[in-house]
């Protein structure tokens, strides 16, 4: 199960109420309660609530059970005018793209590591080890759009993050430490999954590691979102999770286009009974 970290003092703001009823109440919405600290709550869920596996995921939970808040939140969502194309190379590889853009994040070290915690949690209760699942987040104003999903040759070479110099991909598998840890993922493959740029710059090799290039910082105010696996459903859910999170937390979500289908759809699903 995942392990949540939970500030009280953002999950106040997020919330509107108190300390005390934070974790009076958490536990009330399917949450267990690891540790109680001086600033924080470690709580743990289940893998069937992946959109509880953040502070804003818990406080919109909260809000509606709490009463502070009625009915399913509704996610404003704008057209961003950026396109995704998928190589049909991959379609025996990591055939599925899902995307967004989200704008006016705003971002301090805490705000990134929960971004991040969020990230691996997905990659563990949703992805199954990145295996149907890779969740990329980069800084949309160091690259140029359109993007392309290819199946890039194995000799191709950028530098991957945490890392100052060039690698090529099959370098990466043996030298950089994500590379070692999800190497089984891709390395039977003739061609490996990578995202690029309009100017030919690599965002990411899915599901392995990001660029350098697109490093999120403190000073990132727009992302791109990618999510690629082999479960098209998954991807979406990995996608819909990130995006709400982001919103609650007061960021704009806007579409991008992948292979002509438009996406993320934030709306309540609907079903016939």
């Amino acid at each position: 199960m995942a392990i949540i970290t939970l500030p009280y003092r953002y999950l106040e703001r997020l919330t509107g109420t108190d300390r005390q009823t934070i974790i009076d109440r958490v536990p009330m919405i399917g949450a267990d309660i690891e540790r109680i600290e001086e600033d924080h709550v470690d709580v743990e869920f289940f893998p069937d609530r992946p959109d509880l596996y953040s502070p804003e995921g818990v406080s919109r939970a909260m809000r509606g059970f709490l009463g502070i808040e009625e009915g399913l939140p509704v996610y404003p969502v704008r057209p961003s005018g950026i396109t995704f194309t998928i190589d049909p190379g991959l379609a025996g590889i990591r055939p599925f793209l899902g995307s967004a853009v989200i704008r006016n994040v705003s971002f301090d070290e805490e705000a990134i590591e929960s971004l991040m915690s969020l990230q691996e949690a997905l990659h563990w209760a949703v992805g199954r080890g990145r295996g149907k699942v890779a969740i990329g987040v980069h800084d949309l104003d160091a690259v140029t759009p359109p993007f392309r999903y290819i199946a890039s040759p194995r000799d191709r070479s950028f530098v991957p993050l945490d890392f100052e110099r060039e690698m090529t991909m099959e370098e990466i598998l043996v030298d950089h430490p994500k590379g070692r840890d999800y190497a089984r993922l891709v390395e039977n493959f003739h061609r490996f999954p990578l995202i690029v740029d309009a100017d030919d710059r690599v965002l990411s090799f899915p599901p392995i590691i990001n660029g350098e290039l697109t490093r999120v910082t403190t000073a990132t105010k727009n992302i791109l979102l990618d999510c690629t696996g082999t479960d098209r459903k998954a991807v979406m859910i990995a996608v819909n999770i990130i995006c709400t999170a982001l919103a609650e937390a007061g960021a704009t979500i806007e579409t991008v286009t992948v292979d002509g289908q438009e996406m993320p759809t934030l709306a309540p699903a609907e079903r016939v009974v």
